[in-house]
């Protein structure tokens, strides 16, 4: 078969082998879940298909292959889709395997979620959201399982950038409860459940604040499971277990990582699934939840609420009380409970398995075929960046109107903001006009606009702002939008902040003399006028 390097805006001849390359291959979790769901659907269109990973679990020592012997083993006529979820230290591998390579991007954690609890973990993410960047250059196409994933992907400059439906294998859920669990369970109290590793982004100390208040003000004769591996040597295992003391709650079982069978005693006993999770690339213990007819409570953040589907109940809301609430209307309003479950029952008609299947095939088909992606739609180029992260919550706001105004002075200039709106449903940058100014809306990564906190952080808008290659004013300096990227582009950067909320030191002492102060009184046409010369002085551009 005659093979003509893929280039963008080129042909390539079909592939006839279609392998995978994942970071760990581990048993039971979501990311190798897929990886070999993938697999079978490959080998079952005629592809010959191995999964590639430098590390496994013993369970998966049969499904796997060294990640070294990939180079060797690939030829011109392989494909090869990387899996991207955590560091991997595999870019220099990509890079010099034959073939042609996509990517299939799980989403990253954002590392400030781990910031003062693990600086390990903290540091990986942020190696991975590197190596994420890293990647573009080397792939040819790439999906998400979300569309909130696949706007970062977007943000980063990704070409081809699509949806790729979640395959569940709902069979694996069908198994009999372990007995005597179940038996200790059934014994009258209202079980609140949560599964999954009990890290900080998964807020699993928000879940305790939710279950004490439920129990205090509404159902005292209740138990919270929580089913999931927990290191109680660590400082959030740690802080985790303190809090549990310090509330005085009852009946807080902390089940560790449990069997299929001990898993199918704990849904089928709850009366409630309960997600206070920070971050969600998708979310599959909901859709667990949802299969097994239990109603869901969840956090709105990140991928969540697209991943519920306008099914469960998605809280906009992280107050305690607040959320304790819904979980008492569900257990005491058997008519809600029922429309819940059964708006769960018709999410989940859409993610049957032939019909997953079919749409992965069709998703996958431009690259298994050779075919050139379409152009990244990512806004990019020399021109000034202006970042204001509350524009959209808050147009006439003193900052807002300062941002508004330098945008409009320099040619070419896109205002960039965070959407007011929390549902993800878009899979790049929303761009508009506003007069004579591109302004572009990320997606939040959590709901909870306004207030005291400022604006949300925003994962893409923040990898948008990695791929500028001109200056960029930060207009809200003390936004987490800026702590994040401001270490990125840091020579190229400045920022303005107003009181009585203050850029942190990190962010002071990286733009120093670039850094300014809108004052409570002060009007904005000076103050724009001297960052617009700022910034047109300032704007040499460093390509990245």
């Amino acid at each position: 078969m005659n093979f003509r390097k893929s280039k963008r805006g080129a042909t390539a001849s079909p592939a006839r082998a279609v392998h995978q390359l994942v970071s760990r291959l581990a048993w039971g979790d979501a990311v190798g879940n897929q990886v070999r769901y993938l697999r079978s659907l490959l080998r079952a269109w005629g592809y010959a298909s191995e999964i590639y990973a430098p590390q496994w679990d013993d369970e998966c020592r049969d499904d796997v292959r060294p990640a070294d012997d990939y180079p060797h083993e690939a030829d011109a006529d392989s494909a090869l889709l990387v899996h991207h979820s955590f560091e991997s230290r595999l870019v220099p591998l990509v890079a010099r395997s034959p073939g042609r390579k996509a990517l299939v991007y799980h989403n990253v954690t954002p590392a400030r979620l781990f910031a003062g609890l693990d600086r390990k973990v903290a540091a990986a993410c942020a190696a991975a959201r590197d190596e994420l960047l890293a990647l573009r250059p080397l792939v040819e196409h790439a999906w998400a399982y979300s569309h909130f994933s696949a706007e970062e992907l977007s943000a980063a400059g990704f070409p081809g950038v699509a949806v790729l439906p979640f395959a569940v294998d709902w069979r694996g859920f069908d198994v009999p409860p372990d007995p005597s669990l179940r038996a200790e369970l059934d014994d009258g109290c209202a079980n609140i459940l949560f599964v999954g590793r009990a890290v900080p982004s998964k807020r699993v100390e928000d879940v305790l604040k939710v279950f004490a208040a439920y129990q205090r003000l509404y159902q005292p004769r209740s138990r919270l499971l929580v089913a999931g591996y927990l290191n109680r040597d660590t400082t959030y295992g740690a802080t985790v277990m303190a809090l549990r003391e310090l509330l005085g709650a009852e009946r807080v079982l902390f089940l560790g990582r449990v069997g299929a069978p001990q898993l199918s005693a704990c849904f089928g006993s709850a009366t409630a699934y309960l997600s206070m999770s920070r971050h969600e690339g998708f979310g599959v213990p909901l859709l667990e939840a949802m299969y097994r007819g239990v109603p869901v409570v969840a956090y709105g953040a990140a991928a969540v609420p697209e991943t519920m589907g306008g099914a469960g109940l998605a809280t906009l809301r992280d107050d305690p009380v607040e959320v304790a609430g819904l979980l008492a209307v569900l257990e005491r309003d058997e008519s809600l409970r029922a429309q819940v479950v059964a708006s769960q029952r018709e999410r989940l008609a859409d993610l049957g398995q032939e019909a997953v299947a079919t749409r992965v095939r069709e998703a996958l088909t431009p690259f298994l075929e050779g075919r050139a992606p379409p152009r990244a739609s990512a806004p990019l180029g020399d021109s000034a960046t202006v970042v204001c992260p509350g524009f959209d919550t808050s147009p006439d706001a003193p900052m807002s109107r300062l941002a508004r105004a330098v945008a409009e002075r320099l040619p070419g200039a896109s205002l960039w903001t965070v959407r007011r709106d929390v549902m993800p449903v878009q899979a790049a940058p929303r761009e508009e006009r506003l007069g004579g100014t591109t302004l572009w809306r990320f997606t939040a990564d959590e709901p909870s606009f306004g207030g005291d906190a400022g604006a949300p952080p925003s994962s893409s808008l923040e990898m948008g702002v990695r791929r500028t290659r001109g200056p960029v004013l930060f207009a809200g300096a003390a936004e987490a939008v800026a702590r994040e990227a401001v270490p990125h582009v840091q020579g190229r950067a400045w920022g303005v902040w107003e009181a009585p909320r203050a850029p942190d030191a990190a962010v002071r002492q990286l733009l120093g003399p670039r850094l300014r102060e809108l004052g409570a009184e002060a009007d904005v046409a000076p103050l724009a006028g001297e960052l617009v010369r700022a910034l047109e002085s300032g704007g040499a551009t460093h390509a990245r």
